[in-house]
């Protein structure tokens, strides 16, 4: 089968957004909150579609196919398991029984709406007969393998839900993904947390990061039993117990389950939540390490947004390696729906290396905004090898810089591209600094460094991981790295670092290198270049307007711009 020259992926639900193949290489992916600036849109990724056309310089008659991997309908291979798991539940009880109706008429509901819009839009663009569909935990699947290093992996995918399900379990090898298991929405790992994300007074579906992080100041025995009665795993399955305490929705907790979590603290309640969902999820994978002999594994879906579970799953006996795909939740699926269209056609795309896949200013574009507020900022013009010299005296007199130069990181994850840097001696950044932005975190600040100091930071880090240099995956530090950096290392010892080497990002590493040459400092502070609530920054306009806003003290802007306020 020929392999198309342009495919297109969309996914138009939570994170919406848009991915362009060529030759079956991705050349452009981009989320429709960093053009609509509104935070997670889920609207049509119409801007998106066309940012992924004019990069490419191309029209819709130019698109060879559409994949769609957000919500196919229901998968008629799936029908058998899915019964047996209902008639399970249904014997538990009526109430059980009518939780679980009440989460498939939810999912039919606000399928049905989504999935319509998708058909009218398509023959709006006159792409009707150039799509191809695909199921919800498959994209996922896909990006877990397709882009990792390994030619051989166990591919598991948990989030929320998705085409009736919460979870998969396949064998990647080569081209071909063959699916194992799954698991479906009643047993869902990530209603589970959600829910107690929302009981916390976060929102779920976007703040569990901020449980993540509060976990680590609690004691995790103290509601531990209450959270092993919600859901649980046994020979390779998940099973939500509906009812009492659990209901696969976001926000309906039961009376009982607030009752039983009275008077606990959240940090206690979030240390139980943090750890029964990483000792569910580290059986469950061991499990399936047993079950296969495959222990390189890939990994995707919005539960593996959780650093400290990723860790944990690296610990894990049999554990070779594992890839965390850098745009692991539903943003991601545009990208995985294109990789399946080329798996039909048995492509495998290449490895990634870097997620730099999003739009940038022209010089132009930069020209015309310094000019746009030149009464309100002054601008220096350096020789791009003199930039990080630059940056390391602003850092040395306390300075937080904003960095703004070439293509957009693809994913939650700002990777020296969109990103705010500051030294990381100073252990009250964490209070300061995310007040500065109107953040509230319960997590320090991330750490970027080179691959050269990385092992005098990180326990047990080797340069194969390739986990770090997406910022997808925490590590034990160093007792020198603790006294070294200690605003970027955590309450319980742990850092979400980023390892860069020279090619990676050329100014970004000349700046921590030279940070460290001349200070002795092992990393600075890398942080997403926005403010709390708000999308990352995509555009020189973008930056500037935060800058504008007091976000950051100095703007370095494509590698030879130092902007200061007037």
């Amino acid at each position: 089968m020929t392999t198309p020259t342009y495919i297109l992926g969309i996914h138009n639900s939570y994170d919406s957004g848009a991915a362009l193949f060529k030759n079956g290489v991705c050349i452009f992916a981009i989320n429709e909150e960093r053009l609509s600036r509104v935070k997670m849109d889920d609207s049509f990724p119409n801007r998106s579609i066309d940012a992924c056309l004019a990069f490419a310089g191309i029209t819709e008659q130019d698109v060879d196919v559409v994949s769609y991997a957000w919500h196919s309908g229901f998968v008629e291979a799936q029908l058998p398991g899915y019964v047996a798991r209902a008639l399970e539940i249904a014997q538990e009880g009526p109430e059980a029984k009518r939780i679980m109706l009440e989460r498939t008429a939810v999912e039919v509901e606000r399928s049905a709406p989504r999935k319509k819009d998708f058909e009218k839009e398509m023959i709006k663009r006159g792409w009707q007969n150039k799509v191809e569909w695909f199921d919800h935990h498959a994209g996922h699947a896909a990006t877990a393998f397709y882009p990792s290093p390994f030619t051989k992996a166990l591919v598991i995918t948990l989030d929320a839900a998705g085409n009736y399900r919460s979870g998969s379990v396949s064998v990647g090898d080569g081209a071909e993904l063959k699916e194992l298991a799954c698991s479906y929405t009643w047993d869902s790992l990530g209603f589970f947390y959600g829910q107690i994300t929302e009981l916390l007074g976060f929102k779920p579906h976007r703040h569990e990061g901020k449980v993540t992080g509060l976990a680590a100041y609690g004691d995790p025995k103290k509601c531990l039993p209450i959270m092993q009665e919600m859901l649980t795993t046994k020979d390779g399955k998940l099973y939500g117990k509906i009812g009492k305490y659990y209901k696969p929705f976001f926000y309906q907790q039961t009376d009982a389950l607030k009752e039983a979590l009275k008077g606990h603290s959240r940090e206690d309640i979030a240390a139980a939540v943090q750890q029964h969902f990483e000792d569910v999820i580290t059986d469950y994978i061991r499990y399936w390490i047993e079950k296969t002999g495959v222990g390189t594994l890939a990994l995707s879906g919005g539960a593996f947004a959780n650093v400290k579970l990723n860790q944990r799953v690296r610990a894990i006996p049999g554990v070779v390696d594992q890839f965390v795909f850098p745009h692991m939740g539903d943003g991601g699926l545009s990208v995985g729906a294109c990789l399946l269209s080329l798996a039909r056609r048995g492509v495998r795309s290449a490895p990634w290396k870097h997620v730099y896949l999003g739009s940038e200013s022209t010089e132009t574009e930069i020209e015309t905004a310094l000019q746009k507020y030149s009464q309100r900022i002054s601008v220096e013009k350096l020789q791009p090898k003199d930039v990080a010299q630059r940056a390391v005296e602003l850092l040395k007199q306390n300075k937080v810089l904003g960095l703004f130069q070439g293509r957009m990181e693809y994913g939650p994850r700002a990777l020296g591209n969109r990103s705010i840097i500051y030294h990381a001696k100073d252990k009250t950044a964490n209070d300061w600094l995310n007040k500065r932005m109107h953040r509230t975190e319960f997590m320090p600040f991330a750490p970027v460094t080179t691959m050269e100091l990385a092992p005098r930071c990180f326990k047990g880090w080797d340069p194969t991981h390739v986990t770090t240099r997406f910022m997808t995956e925490c590590y034990d530090c160093t007792t020198e790295m603790k006294q070294n950096s200690p605003a970027v290392v955590h309450v319980d010892g742990t850092a979400r670092p980023q390892i860069i080497a020279r090619e990676d990002n050329p100014l970004y590493f000349d700046i921590v290198d030279a940070w460290y040459r001349e200070t002795g400092g092992l990393c600075l502070i890398n942080t997403s270049f926005n403010e709390h609530e708000h999308p990352i920054v995509c555009t020189i306009e973008d930056a500037l307007q935060s800058f504008l806003d007091d976000t950051v003290d100095y703007l370095i802007v494509q590698g030879h711009y130092v902007i200061s306020h007037a």
